[in-house]
């Protein structure tokens, strides 16, 4: 997959679960990408991580960490 068709997955997959509610909780990074935990307390399945491999993905989501904290 090439990077701009990883980074638009993995934002989409972002985008998704902002819209149905879900907030960032935690970050760990690692050598092989972040792992973003996704929390909606309303939500059956309240809790959701996410391998973030692509850095422009990284930036992406960081960006929306500023936006809404």
């Amino acid at each position: 997959m090439t990077s701009y068709k990883e980074f638009l997955n993995e934002k989409g997959q972002i985008d998704s679960l902002i819209e149905k509610g879900y907030k960032i909780n935690n970050i760990r990074e690692t050598l092989d990408g972040a792992f973003v935990e996704f929390e909606n307390q309303g939500e059956t399945v309240n809790l959701i991580t996410l391998h973030i491999m692509n850095a422009d993905t990284r930036k992406y989501f960081v960006s929306l960490l500023l936006k809404y904290t």
